[in-house]
């Protein structure tokens, strides 16, 4: 299985995109990688996640519990990441 965590605080502009693209990205990853889980946090909510993940800044995108993008990847980017991380 692919975890994928959106890691998200209120107020941060950059983040609704960084959700759709990972929403987006994964749909159409489905057929290669039917195993994938997306969690969006608030790290307002759950600060925790934000000093295991030593964020700094939102967005912050997490694939398999390591920290993979700060900010808004390129889509080609994130979909090469979580092909990796599915092999």
């Amino acid at each position: 299985m692919v975890r994928v965590e959106v890691l998200t605080a209120p107020g941060c502009r950059k983040c609704e995109a960084a959700k759709a693209l990972v929403v987006n990205t994964i749909a159409r990853l489905r057929q290669e990688i039917p195993d994938l889980k997306v969690d969006v946090i608030n790290l307002a909510d759950h600060p925790e996640v934000a000093v295991q993940y030593r964020v700094m800044a939102t967005p912050a995108i997490a694939i398999n519990g390591v920290l993979a993008f700060s900010g808004t990847p390129k889509g080609a980017d994130l979909r090469r990441r979580l092909l990796e991380a599915a092999r």
